[in-house]
């Protein structure tokens, strides 16, 4: 208003001192200006009127779409059937044998470079609780102050300072995990960083230990790690030290069958740590505003392991893209005792200041891993549940997570030396394969988005105190399962609840118990477009690309036994028994995309192309008449058929027909027809 009043008085002392004709044409002009003046002030209120009415529209939709979205997915299931009677014993869902080192893939994988930070290493070092100044920085630069100002969480989008502590030796953590330090040292030199320990905090002393769990627990600690967008086959590609020890050293039993339930991280890990989808929740999407709830109101399983007396820890990078924190409202309250959200929220403000993925001379993602030694450290004596997802090394790049091999090396290497192992389940996993679209849009990437790497490293006790519940672990490594069933799990290890067959009626089957072999996609509640079990379309065995394959299958057992062609005879195809082949579902095939920003309808107007297809034959064989049955990859652009011959099976007894090997070869025994007996 202030400016319109002096443009009018400067409109007005200029008409006086014009003629009268002049006057009138200002006077008009003056008017027309005015007129414009109102028009473009009421275009602007019906503007803003209309605008807000299709925020309301908009804010109605979100309402109404999360009633769409539930519609949806009870459409998709109601349009499959568990076909579980048709199966009668067989294994219902047959996931591919992806190659791990599948051309196709490997286009997109090159060497990593190391992640060189600071190459001076930092003058603090954090051990559980206590910060020290290191013997080496002051030996470099002289006698060193360091003031220690402690990091407090506000709420999930800022942090605050606390107070600052100055010394010349060591500093405990008291008030927070996480401090900014500051150092000055005789030579003049300074440096800074923000880091992480794991405080003494007597209130959570207090609430833990072992002799609080219930009478049914399993007694183990629960620590569970995790990269963003790694399929079991990158995890093996990117991180074969990890992998060779998680396997061999460790004994891990990794899930071959593991299926995703949803698009993105959230829809991998809410009902992995709530037993529920997000859409069986209380609403806590941002844009619902105060319509919204806080996630504190789902039924997270740390929340029981507290409550029953374990120390519990969150540990997460990346807060502007959170899991929690993206989509959703975030934490009102702090979720777990032991929190890691603030120290990368305050990270934020000092990146600048640092080499990419590093903080001082350490790499960014060891900060989680080490936060996780610290809290073991400091609460050694009591029960541990720890959370840890990481994405910055592994959601942007199919290859940078190559990089943190040799650290989770060491990171395994340091629980099992000191000790933790021997009573903790070790969990390391991830929520999907990668979802970049180079990758997504060929046939084996988007299988292998839908397969990710899940494991579980028990202690070496475990089996022997619990033989059938070791047994059925192995058993379902190989049976389709998903992340409703880790949640069982997990709240299995809390409450033991025994190692029978588990009910192919529930969605969610404790691992502990055997998954039926009958268990199919739908059973497991998982939408079509999301199993990666293939479809089976039985083929007449007279076809020329069954002959093919048949024809393949025999030259490999030929070759296999090559070596003692003069013990074993040369064998030949006698008949096709069966064959079938197996290919992506049509809604996997059809996938494109989420049509929605939540990621729970899907858009099936893709196209993917066919590049291999999966047969399974059953064969007979003279002499002989030994019989055999095995799955075959064909590429399609090849025109050629691959095997594993010792994935080859061998379906009828060979009694005598080996004895001429039998005691000297036995990988050949289901092979081998002897040629004293031709």
């Amino acid at each position: 208003m202030k400016g319109n009043s002096v443009e009018n008085s400067y409109s007005i002392s200029f008409v006086v001192s014009q003629s009268k004709s002049s006057s009138l044409k200002i006077l008009s002009t003056m008017l027309l200006y005015n007129v414009r003046k109102l028009t473009y002030a009421f275009i602007a209120i019906v503007l803003l009127y209309v605008t807000g009415q299709m925020l309301r529209s908009n804010s109605q939709l979100d309402i109404q779409d999360r009633t769409a979205q539930l519609k949806q997915l009870s459409k998709l299931f109601s349009s499959g059937s568990s076909n579980s009677r048709i199966w009668r014993g067989q294994q219902a869902c047959k996931h591919p044998d992806l190659d791990v080192y599948s051309p196709v893939m490997m286009a997109h994988i090159h060497k990593t470079d190391p992640i060189v930070c600071s190459p001076e290493k930092d003058w603090v070092e954090i051990d559980g609780s206590k910060a020290k100044i290191t013997a080496e920085a002051r030996q470099k630069h002289g006698e060193i102050e360091c003031s220690f100002t402690d990091i407090l969480r506000s709420n999930d989008f800022s942090s605050r300072t606390g107070i600052s502590t100055t010394t010349h030796t060591e500093y405990n953590l008291e008030n927070a995990d996480f401090v900014r330090i500051h150092c000055v040292a005789n030579d003049g030199k300074r440096w800074s960083n923000l880091m992480a320990g794991a405080r003494h905090d007597q209130d959570v002393l207090d609430q833990s230990g072992w002799e609080k769990l219930p009478d049914k627990t399993l007694k183990l600690n629960v620590l569970m790690f995790g990269f963003d967008s790694l399929s079991r086959n990158t995890f093996i590609r990117k991180l074969p030290k990890s992998y060779d020890y998680l396997t061999k050293a460790l004994k891990s039993i990794v899930l071959k069958g593991y299926n995703i339930v949803g698009d993105g991280t959230p829809q991998a890990l809410i009902p992995i740590l709530t037993g529920r989808t997000e859409l069986e929740l209380p609403d806590t999407r941002k844009r619902m505003g105060s319509e919204a709830n806080y996630v504190n109101v789902y039924p997270f399983v740390w929340n029981d392991y507290h409550n029953n007396g374990y120390v519990t820890g969150y540990m997460e990078d990346t807060p502007d893209v959170g899991i929690f924190t993206f989509r959703l409202k975030g934490f009102s309250d702090q979720p777990t005792d032991y929190y890691l959200h603030t120290y990368y929220l305050d990270l934020k403000t000092q990146l600048h200041k640092h080499k990419p993925l590093c903080v001082g001379s350490m790499p960014r993602h060891k900060v989680m891993l080490d936060y996780a030694r610290h809290i073991f450290t400091v609460n050694k004596e009591r029960p541990k549940f720890v959370f840890g997802f990481h994405g910055e090394i592994s959601h942007d790049s199919y290859n940078q997570v190559g990089a943190a091999d040799d650290d989770l090396l060491e990171w395994m290497k340091w629980f099992n030396d000191e000790g933790h192992l021997n009573n903790t389940v070790l969990i390391l996993m991830s929520d999907h394969g990668h979802r970049f679209a180079e990758v997504r849009n060929t046939q084996q990437g988007r299988l292998e988005e839908r397969l990710p790497f899940f494991s579980f490293a028990f202690p070496p006790w475990f089996e022997k105190l619990h033989p059938e519940a070791a047994r059925n672990f192995k058993i379902n490594s190989e049976r389709l399962t998903t992340p409703f069933d880790i949640h069982s799990t997990l709240m299995n290890i809390l409450k033991f609840e025994g190692a029978d067959m588990g009910d192919i009626s529930q969605r969610s089957i404790s691992l502990f118990k055997e998954v039926p072999k009958e268990r199919s996609c739908i059973d497991a509640h998982i939408e079509p477009h999301w199993c990666a079990c293939l479809d089976w379309e039985k083929i007449d065995p007279g076809t020329s690309i069954i002959q093919k394959a048949a024809k393949t299958l025999v030259d490999a057992i030929n070759e296999y036994n090559k070596k003692y062609s003069n013990l074993c005879e040369q064998l030949s195809l006698n008949s096709v028994l069966w064959a079938a082949k197996l290919l992506p579902s049509k809604a996997v095939q059809t996938f494109k995309q989420s049509a929605d920003m939540d990621g729970f309808v899907p858009d099936l107007s893709g196209k993917l192309e066919i590049t291999m297809e999966l047969y399974q034959i059953k064969i007979s064989v003279l002499p002989g008449g030994g019989l055999f049955e095995s799955s075959l990859t064909y590429m399609v652009k090849d025109d050629a058929f691959s095997l594993k011959i010792e994935e080859v099976s061998r379906i009828n007894k060979y009694g005598a027909a080996a004895r001429c090997i039998e005691n000297t070869q036995e990988q050949l025994r289901k092979f081998c027809y002897c040629k004293d007996d031709a």
